[in-house]
């Protein structure tokens, strides 16, 4: 992510701050992520250079007029404006994280080889949350490659306590002695 994605995300954030909307905004900012995400081509028609900028705000106000905030709705203007309406995921993610840091909210990715049984994933997400004294959002992700174990992932932290990180460190080990 760039310092511009973090500029816009700052911008939306402080404004959804003054016009107390911030859940608000953080829901169409993840919806808009998803149609931006889901349709690339979207993103680029409203970047193409042979599509006036008179057209794309026109494409812009057809389609989320009315149906987002009038704040969603600028930002949507302005990067279009600007050309970069790609960026609109990123600004989303972005502010998600700001969004998150306001309400003390953790989100924790898992890796399991197999899903997590619901005792489990109660026991995990408890532990958790005593220990980052935070709201924890279990995203979780199965991977068979890892054999077992589990790796978490929380912000730029990883814990691997995966059988394949284990075995991997063992076979490093044995190499050192052998080489």
């Amino acid at each position: 992510m760039t310092g511009v994605e973090k500029i816009y995300s700052e911008a939306v954030f402080e404004l959804a701050c003054e016009q107390s909307c911030t859940d608000e905004v953080k829901k169409e900012l993840d919806s808009l992520a998803v149609v931006f995400n889901d349709n690339p081509g979207f993103a680029k028609l409203l970047t193409a250079p042979t599509v006036t900028i008179g057209e794309k705000l026109e494409i812009i106000e057809k389609t989320f007029k009315g149906k987002i905030s009038e704040l969603c709705y600028n930002l949507l203007c302005v990067v279009t404006e600007k050309g970069r309406a790609a960026a609109v995921p990123a600004i989303a993610e972005d502010y998600k994280n700001r969004w998150y840091e306001m309400k003390n909210i953790a989100e924790v990715k898992v890796t399991t080889s197999v899903p997590l049984s619901e005792n489990l994933r109660a026991k995990l997400k408890a532990k958790l949350e005593s220990v980052y004294k935070k709201t924890v959002i279990l995203t979780e992700n199965v991977d068979p490659t890892i054999m077992g174990g589990i790796v978490l992932n929380y912000g730029n932290t990883m814990l691997d306590g995966s059988v394949k990180a284990k075995l991997e460190a063992i076979q490093k080990q044995i190499k050192g002695v052998i080489a």
